[in-house]
């Protein structure tokens, strides 16, 4: 089931008052909450692929992934997104699930609408994650998009809730592969 509007301020009000619920650090301002959806904005913290010899002809997924040294990252309040590049931001907000609830980050379309993906892949977020969810955000547009971290709202979180609480050693952030648990940056923990 998708939560509503009032289910999803319901859940909030559970996650500010400590009784688990959603938490948001930065709190979400109510005019973010949509009818089946939470606006996110975009961070400060944005990571790009360093500029490699030409010899380097090959990257493989896990190295990519893995090492610090492909990686280049900056913290400013814009970002100019060139077409045909593409970069990992972040949220603005720390997003924590509870055990019941497990959702999906999507690109809003007025982005899609100048070319932009905000999420280029793997949407779901488990029950238990707690971070900044990472954007991975390309410009397949013709135009420069300035990226304006803590103004823009690429894109929404959209929550469900499951059939029955995800059991505490299932929760994500339980097993030493769940490498974006507690995420601050888009690089993900080795």
């Amino acid at each position: 089931m998708i939560l509503a509007k009032r289910e999803l301020l319901s859940e909030i009000r559970k996650g500010s008052s400590g009784k688990g619920g959603l938490k948001f650090d930065p709190p979400v301002a109510k005019e973010e909450i949509e009818q089946v959806s939470i606006d996110l904005r975009l961070g400060r913290r944005f990571s790009f692929f360093k500029k490699l010899p030409e010899h380097v002809a090959t990257v493989y997924v896990n190295a990519s992934l893995l090492e610090a040294g492909l990686w280049e990252s900056v913290e400013q309040d814009e970002y100019t997104l060139l077409p045909n590049q593409f970069v990992l931001a972040q949220t603005l907000e720390r997003v924590t699930l509870p055990a019941g609830i497990a959702g999906f980050v999507e690109g809003r379309s007025t982005w899609g609408r100048v070319g932009v993906t905000v999420h280029v892949t793997a949407p779901k977020i488990d029950p238990g994650f707690s971070g900044n969810i990472t954007l991975e955000m390309a410009n397949l547009g013709p135009y420069r998009i300035c990226l304006r971290a803590g103004t823009d709202k690429p894109c929404q979180l959209i929550l469900f809730k499951t059939t029955s609480n995800v059991a505490k050693a299932d929760l994500y952030g339980s097993k030493s592969t769940h490498r974006y648990q507690f995420q601050d940056s888009p690089i993900p923990k080795g």
